[in-house]
């Protein structure tokens, strides 16, 4: 297992003073830095074992924070779905802040730990292992 203070160096000393100071119930998906998009849109799924791959590291930090900002407990047989979701989520957003894409899902300025543990993401937890997932 990777210690706490591994996880800082590997993820880097400003993102987690991100998730950990500014990453809260209010926080958007369009708050999210764009270096932290960037790693969670750039994730390779599944893996399974994630080692020290800031890009893996960095989702599974996030994920970390949404369910204790909820008070939910994470499981991992949903963290490759949990990761599939955040990816898809940073690429959208990434592709809105370029002008590539326009969202109009009324879902898109809710907090981001409600899109990640709540109803959104508990289809995607519960639903069926899709060509995503690959």
């Amino acid at each position: 297992m990777i210690s706490p203070k591994n996880i800082v160096q590997i993820i880097g000393e400003d993102i987690f003073r991100w998730l950990v100071h500014q990453f809260d119930k209010g926080t958007a998906l369009k708050d999210v830095p764009d270096e932290i998009l960037e790693r969670m849109a750039s994730v390779g799924l599944p893996q399974g074992v994630y080692g020290s791959d800031h890009n893996s590291l960095t989702c599974i930090a996030l994920l970390t924070f949404a369910y204790k900002l909820a008070g939910k407990e994470q499981s991992p047989k949903f963290a490759e779905k949990d990761m599939v979701l955040l990816k898809v989520l940073a690429k959208n957003e990434l592709a809105r802040r370029k002008g590539k894409k326009r969202l109009a899902n009324p879902y898109w300025d809710h907090p981001l730990y409600e899109l990640i543990v709540g109803e959104v993401g508990d289809r995607i937890r519960l639903g069926p292992v899709t060509a995503l997932d690959r």
